[in-house]
């Protein structure tokens, strides 16, 4: 079994490395196991005691004996960046004495895979691996080969208030084929957690350095294009005459374009920080599971995933999809995007935004939080490098539909079945999983110790607020033997934005920038959780849509960088054409065939009529010209 896993995941990540790219074009399905999972033994001698279901909390039925024994769970992330706790903070210790257990955190040098593939040939498994939910066929590899446990069985056995802590909505997202989970996720947004009528900010967003921004602004106020109604006119890119609000020009994909080159032209440089850039417009990696830019900036251009009629649509072969290409290619050619863009890794992005040598930027600002803080910090002649959120729209000027943050998680916790203490302690290790994600363990690692850096403020327990003495030693930097936000692989982030503290919060002035980075653009967010729907494997033309999904994936993965990079519209296009070509002849068919069923299978269950919001009631389809960057009335000061 180890070495069948082995070997699949390594013919991954040998077509990885010949330019595999997965989201370079289209939300990817995730992958729904069959009746063929594996069977697994339990430790049954460890069962709760008859009536647990009824009588509290599994991890107060470990008992003294196990507690006394020092157990220490492995846990792998799959995560070069992610920060590991030190384990010596109150939050650890606070773990180790309810549960009686040490974690031991490691993660990677790099992030392609090399270091889970040899565990795995090398019979050397963790007892945790945590790895990116976008890491599909891996998680489902994994689970059909037997090498982790299913979360049902082990909360059946060992820890049946999981259920209770666990949002039903998010252990049956992820259920397989024959009714199991195989993990639990973190970072997830569950709809029995976000409070009713609450419109939460976007997962992506698009970000402008705010000094040039402004000095663009001033530039563009006095155009001779601006009639005495202050409405800019421009001509569109298909050659239309249009009109716009001249502080909404930079809006359009003509005013982004000019405002770019302008910026360029008047302040390219070195970029190491003193002011200066080396681009127009910096675009996430280009690495084996896409670059997420592409899909940030469809759904700025609101590119649908549904007709009119509710069907299915898939993105890469619509005409709108083709021409935010052209665009992208334009912008290429123009000299705004660079041609070092495309080989950048996480450190050279970040280096870019840290130092502001870019105008802007279409990442993913969260995973580059503390490199645009930097950015923030840095004062040049006076002025802040300081990057603010922007939005830009299509040629037809449609209102963006930008995916709100909700979904399923980011990383999936997986508890093996072969790890030093997982293969024959698997019930304590689900009792702290259920720990951690019960009220207590979240507010454990969020907040602290209660008492200790947090207190409830009110009777019903549904507000805190933070110490004296922590707000004190925040002052002067000296929390990190707390550990508050440093144990979050099983963090429920909707529940801890429900429960941090409103007053009192003692947040600096670099956290609140970090958390409002891009929350204006909140007015062009959407619930899109249907996009993310789920392919049956038990299907008898599953591996047939396997094959050919692989195969599309990897022509994209290898195309997409052509058509940006090619040196003409007319060439970009021949490279587009020829790509419709592969894609057909690798099966297309069946991939829109078993897209648009389970697409409508999502629809149903979600009891939705029509998926895309711009479909949907409460859809402005006139976005706010005045307000390029968004209501910034949504800044949060907590």
């Amino acid at each position: 079994m180890k070495k069948s896993v082995y070997a699949k995941l390594m013919s991954l990540f040998l077509v990885a490395s010949l330019g595999f790219s997965v989201a370079a074009c289209d939300n990817i399905p995730k992958i729904n196991n069959g009746d063929d999972a594996f069977d697994v033994s339990y430790n049954d001698e460890k069962l709760d005691p008859a009536g647990a279901a009824d009588a509290g909390n599994s991890w107060t039925y470990i008992s003294a004996a196990d507690k006394a024994e020092n157990y220490t769970i492995n846990w792998y992330v799959d995560v070069s960046t992610w920060p590991m706790p030190t384990g010596k903070d109150a939050v650890s210790k606070r773990i180790k004495e309810v549960t009686g257990l040490t974690v031991k955190f490691e993660t990677p040098v790099s992030d392609d895979g090399t270091k889970l593939n040899t565990m795995i040939a090398g019979n050397k498994l963790p007892d945790v691996i945590s790895m990116p939910t976008s890491n599909l066929l891996t998680l489902s590899l994994l689970a059909k080969d037997g090498l982790v446990y299913d979360i049902n069985g082990l909360a059946d056995r060992y820890a049946h208030s999981l259920y209770e802590h666990l949002p039903e909505d998010v252990l049956e997202w992820w259920a397989y084929g024959n009714g199991k989970t195989y993990g639990v996720p973190n970072h997830y947004y569950s709809y029995s957690d976000v409070p009713e009528g609450e419109q939460l900010q976007p997962n992506g967003g698009m970000m402008v350095r705010k000094d040039l921004f402004d000095s663009w602004q001033e530039h563009v106020s006095t155009d001779s294009r601006i009639d005495g109604d202050g409405m800019l006119h421009y001509t569109s890119l298909s050659g239309a005459a249009k009109t716009v609000e001249w502080q909404g020009y930079i809006t359009t994909p003509e005013g982004f374009k000019e405002a770019a080159k302008w910026a360029l032209a008047n302040y390219k440089g070195t970029g190491n920080g003193n002011g200066k850039i080396t681009t127009g417009l910096l675009l996430s990696q280009f690495k084996a599971d896409g670059c997420t830019s592409l899909g940030w900036l469809s759904q700025f251009f609101a590119i649908p995933y549904e007709d009119e009629s509710g069907n299915y649509q898939y993105a890469f072969t619509q005409e709108s999809y083709k021409e935010m290409l052209m665009y992208l290619n334009d912008l290429y050619n123009e000299g705004i995007i660079s041609k070092g863009n495309f080989t950048q890794n996480f450190d050279g992005i970040g280096g870019t935004i840290a130092s502001g040598a870019a105008f802007a930027t279409l990442v993913t600002p969260q995973d580059y939080q503390m490199h645009f803080l930097t950015a923030h910090d840095t004062v040049v002649n006076g002025k802040s490098l300081e990057y603010v959120s922007m939005y830009i729209t299509n040629e037809n000027g449609d209102a963006p539909v930008l995916s709100d943050i909700r979904g399923y998680g980011y990383l999936m916790n997986m508890i093996t079945t072969g790890g030093p203490l997982s293969k024959t302690r698997p019930d304590l290790i689900i009792k702290l999983f259920d720990y951690l994600t019960s009220p207590e363990g979240q507010l454990l690692v969020t907040l602290g110790v209660e008492g200790e850096t947090w207190n409830y403020t009110d009777s019903t327990k549904t507000a805190t607020a933070f110490t004296e003495t922590y707000l004190e030693e925040k002052a002067k930097l000296q929390t990190a033997k707390y550990g508050l936000m440093q144990f979050d692989v099983l963090i429920n982030y909707q529940y801890y934005d429900n429960m941090q503290p409103r007053v009192n919060n003692g947040k600096t002035e670099g956290e609140l920038y970090r958390t409002n980075l891009k929350r204006p653009l909140t007015i062009y967010s959407y619930d899109c959780n249907v996009s993310h729907f789920v392919i049956d494997a038990t299907d008898s033309r599953y591996n047939d849509y396997d094959n050919a999904l692989t195969r599309i994936n990897n022509v994209l993965g290898r195309q997409v960088p052509k058509i940006i990079q090619a040196a003409s519209r007319s060439e970009a296009e021949s490279v587009y054409n020829t790509t419709i070509g592969y894609l057909n002849s690798y099966n297309l068919d069946i991939v829109l065939q078993m897209n648009a069923e389970s697409y409508a299978k999502t629809k149903a269950k979600l009891g939705l009529t029509n998926g895309w919001p711009a479909y949907q009631e409460g859809y402005n389809m006139t976005p706010d010209r005045l307000h390029p960057n968004g209501d910034l009335s949504l800044y949060r000061s907590y």
